[in-house]
């Protein structure tokens, strides 16, 4: 009896040490497939369309390695058909054509020079905007780059390929994304760059859009009005702020703080909306403003300070 005990745990044992090896010698594809953040990943951030045809915030895994490499990887993620495709987010699509290469790149005191292969050119009149937003904002999110210029098989790219509209040589995040137009008056235009919430399935994302139109205002008045507007541009965009007389400001040197009531903080609170209320805040004054920080008060008493 004690024989046939000693028999069967044996077999088990064996059993389970041959399936362990099996696993690990021929691993599923979805494994093989999917990233686990360690020491040696980070996020990045790249800008893709998203399924209501706007160019998104989205979060990716990228090796946590130097600059290059890391330019290198976001490209792949900007590129339709790279290797990085598997990777991305259901409901998003790079912008970068398909075939594209990037041929060669340099940072010379935060300017990022690209130069890619023509297959750049074939992207289409309905995406070559999006294709220079997307560039501009996935790279210039990177610490170090605040400006980009494109080359296409070392030729200057000064305008768009499609409708041969002039665009700058060196380009920076006020060239703008999601365009927005609402002026009266094509003299004295500004613009301002507001992020909203955005949802596919369960998961939430953000979306920024530049309002091009004639108000003068301070651009964090513009952004808490827009915010808290009734009108949103498009029905896919999301704002949980309700009233903007709930929020007050004052800019500072090197920083920009804001009062919201109590009445406005709790409903956010309860709602589990507060910190992505806060964010769409954050990143639309960091995207306006060189202000390094805003501070935030609930009623005047202190709630919470983010650094950029």
């Amino acid at each position: 009896m004690l024989i046939k005990m000693v028999k069967k745990r044996t077999f088990l044992i064996l059993s389970s040490l041959i399936i362990l090896l099996i696993v690990y010698l021929f691993p599923t594809k979805k494994e093989d497939k999917t990233y686990i953040q360690n020491e040696n990943t980070d996020f990045s951030i790249v800008y893709l369309i998203d399924q209501n045809n706007l160019l998104s915030r989205v979060s990716v895994v990228t090796k946590n390695t130097n600059i290059d490499n890391q330019i290198k990887e976001i490209t792949e993620y900007l590129t339709d058909g790279s290797n990085k495709k598997d990777y991305l987010s259901d409901g998003f699509k790079p912008v970068i054509p398909k075939g594209t290469k990037l041929l060669y790149f340099k940072i010379d005191d935060g300017l990022l020079t690209l130069n890619f292969s023509k297959k750049l050119l074939t992207i289409n009149e309905e995406d070559e905007k999006k294709l220079i937003s997307s560039l501009v904002y996935t790279y210039t999110s990177i610490d170090g780059i605040n400006k980009i210029t494109i080359y296409v098989e070392g030729n200057l790219l000064d305008r768009l390929p499609n409708s041969n509209e002039k665009i700058p040589q060196i380009i920076d995040k006020s060239y703008g994304i999601n365009q927005i137009y609402n002026i009266t008056d094509i003299i004295g235009t500004t613009k301002t760059t507001i992020y909203y919430l955005s949802k596919y399935k369960d998961y939430y994302y953000y979306v920024p859009v530049t309002l091009i139109n004639n108000d003068k205002s301070d651009k964090v008045e513009i952004i808490l009005s827009e915010l808290t507007s009734k009108s949103v541009y498009e029905t896919s965009l999301i704002s949980y702020l309700k009233d903007v007389r709930e929020i007050s400001y004052e800019m500072k040197n090197d920083f920009i703080s804001l009062n919201m009531s109590k009445k406005l903080f709790n409903d956010l609170y309860e709602s589990n909306l507060i910190e992505k209320v806060i964010y769409t805040i954050n990143l639309s004054i960091k995207n306006n403003y060189e202000h390094k920080k805003v501070i935030y008060y609930i009623d005047n008493e202190l709630y919470e300070t983010y650094d950029f």
